[in-house]
């Protein structure tokens, strides 16, 4: 007797070999990837720009700050005369015996802007070509400063002589679009000074302190970028008060 036997068959199917990644799957990736490198680059290019923005206002505030402080140093010189003592009232001594002396009129006292504001004009006393300080209390060709506004090339002069300007803006980096200056005066009375039995006391035409200071407005844009826009104002008083009329 044959023993039973029963033949088992195995079917199996084997898996299929993987070689890489199909072609729908490389698409997807390479979209992803090209939508993350240009996310990326467009926040770069944002920081190169902002930073690029931040760099041309510091530099346009820099040389306005620059401009501004050139002018209000020379500014605080307006009026001096070299001769200090000139400017100073002296009331009467010893009961009358030593007369009151007046503030003498100085020719460095004038402050004057143009109609638009777009220049300024003044005058001090300054060392002449030995280097002695000018006390004759006569204006001299190299007193004359100011400051004004050229709009053919868009910067600012400082003039430092008699028709001899100076440019203190680089309209190459910063371009001035508007400059306005105005000369405030407040007028103080000074009939307390004089005695009071002078005519001008009852007439009212006794003399006048000026107090004055001179405000500005500068404007500017930045040649590189128009966008980049900046406007300064600065008030300077001047030192030297101008004083007009006379105890009679």
């Amino acid at each position: 007797m044959q023993p039973n036997t029963s033949t088992r068959t195995l079917s199996a199917t084997p898996g299929k070999a993987q070689r890489g990644i199909g072609l729908v799957e490389l698409m997807v990736g390479i979209t992803v990837g090209l939508i993350v490198t240009a996310g990326a680059a467009m926040v770069a290019t944002r920081q190169i720009n902002e930073h690029r923005r931040l760099m041309l206002e510091v530099q346009m505030q820099q040389d306005l700050r620059i401009a501004a402080d050139l002018l209000q140093q020379d500014l605080r010189r307006a009026g001096y005369r070299g001769l200090p003592a000139n400017s100073v009232w002296e009331p009467e001594r010893d009961a009358g015996a030593t007369p009151a002396k007046e503030a003498s009129s100085s020719p460095y006292a004038a402050a004057s802007a143009s109609a638009g504001g777009e220049q300024l004009l003044y005058q001090y006393a300054r060392n002449d070509a030995s280097g002695a300080l000018n006390t004759s209390n006569v204006l001299k060709s190299n007193e004359h400063f100011g400051v004004r506004w050229k709009k053919s090339n868009k910067s600012l002069e400082i003039q430092l002589g008699q028709d001899n300007w100076q440019p203190i803006t680089d309209p190459d980096a910063v371009q001035i679009e508007n400059f306005v200056a105005n000369v405030v005066t407040q007028q103080v009375s000074l009939a307390d000074l004089c005695d009071p039995t002078s005519a001008c006391v009852a007439a009212g035409t006794c003399p006048m302190q000026g107090v004055r200071r001179v405000d500005f407005t500068i404007k500017a844009v930045s040649k590189s970028d128009p966008t980049v826009k900046r406007t300064l104002q600065v008030s300077e008083k001047l030192r030297s008060d101008e004083i007009s009329g006379a105890c009679q």
